[in-house]
Parts: C-alpha cells; structure tokens; sequence
C-alpha cells in the first residue's frame, strides 16, 4: 500500500499490509459489554442479559468493570468459572466521566475480540438484540445473511438494521 500525489508520480515508500482476519475463530458471535460502574445492584440485569444473549447464540462475553457491587461481582464469578464470561477491570486510579469509560471499552474489544470471535456485539446492559424476522437467534440471522450474500456477492456483505422501541 501508498500513496502518490498523482498517477505516475514514482512510489517512494511502501507500507506492508497483513491479512489479519482469522479462519477458525474461538467463536462465532461475542458481545462487548459496555462498562459497569457505580455501586448499584446489577445482578438482575447481568443475569437476565448473559442469558438472553446465550439463547441469542453469543458464545463468549467480554465485561469490562469500572465499579460493581459485591452480589453482582459474585455472579459475574461464576459465569467466569463457567468459561462465558471475561472480566477486564478498569483501575479506580484514573478518573473520567462515564462516556469516557464507555469509548474505552469499545475500543479495547474491538482489539481483544478480533483473533477470537468471527463477530461481535455491542451493548448496554439494559439492552437487548434479537431478530424480527421468523423465529431465529441472532447467530442464525447472522450465518444465513452471510451465506446468501457470499453467493450473490463475495467481496461485499451488506445487511440493515431496524430499531423497535
């Protein structure tokens, strides 16, 4: 890859470009979970959230802590142990606002997830995705929409989305 100021100027440097996509990802479909902070009760919440997005077919749950309550920090243990969910803990030592910690975390799963997962969500924990369309998860909507465009067109995967409130 280069640039060049106009068509026949001559290339002065190249820059290397790696294929970093990976084949046989740990997992199909992930979710990043926005950061949890404040020391209110989540438990309800982050139960009812795994286990929607587990019926959804998410496989692996990125969580990222800022502060959380005992209970909660109890669950979130056991869905550790289980091997669902990964933990990552922001230090109390820096102090931001939290839409800060928020473009924080997506930028850090953007980065963890992409050699483990094939795809992945992102969402608040009050939030939850699913298909409109038929009686499907998100992981079938997302593999039949995958191979319907690969067939008609390999190098482009384009796909809408529609919000209900």
């Amino acid at each position: 890859m280069s640039i060049t100021e106009s068509v026949d100027e001559e290339v002065m440097q190249l820059v290397s470009t790696l294929n970093r996509t990976v084949n046989n990802p740990e997992y199909i479909l992930s979710l990043c979970l926005s950061p949890l902070y404040g020391t209110e009760s989540k438990w309800l919440l982050l139960a009812e959230l795994i286990e929607h997005y587990k019926l959804q077919g998410v496989e692996h749950f990125y969580v990222y802590i800022k502060d959380i309550d005992a209970y909660s920090q109890k669950l979130i243990h056991d869905y550790v142990k289980s091997g669902d969910v990964e933990t990552i803990y922001f230090s109390n030592k820096q102090h931001r606002m939290g839409k800060d910690w928020q473009l924080a975390g997506v930028k850090d799963c953007l980065h963890r997830s992409r050699h483990q997962s094939r795809y992945s969500l992102f969402a608040d924990l009050d939030e939850r995705i699913m298909t409109t369309s038929g009686n499907i998860s998100l992981a079938e909507y997302i593999s039949v929409r995958r191979r319907k465009h690969l067939l008609l067109e390999p190098e482009v995967w384009l796909g809408h989305v529609k919000f209900l409130v």
